[in-house]
């Protein structure tokens, strides 16, 4: 069975929270990229861009355009709050 929307958007958090765990330990070209990607691809599904979600796209391309691995920390807060709100509403269904 295909994953549904709540799994798709789980696993894209899961994986930014990996690319914001190593962009912590230091700026790396790959991980900023697939962290905007992933990011890109959360806002197909918080359309209605949540107060996390777009501290999060701030956090990212902040991180990206600066090189600055300190945003990585405030990137993932905004991940895991949009993964708690993702995770009750799974819960309340």
């Amino acid at each position: 069975m295909a994953p549904g929307p709540y799994e798709r958007v789980l696993e894209t958090l899961e994986d930014l929270d990996a690319r914001l765990a190593g962009l912590e330990v230091g700026y790396n070209e790959t991980n900023a990229s697939a962290a905007q990607e992933h990011v890109d691809q959360l806002g197909n599904f918080f359309e209605s861009e949540p107060e996390h979600f777009v501290a999060l796209r701030e956090s990212v391309d902040r991180l990206v355009e600066t090189e600055d691995s300190a945003h990585a920390a405030a990137a993932k807060e905004h991940a895991d709050a949009l993964r708690d709100r993702v995770e009750a509403q799974i819960d309340e269904e």
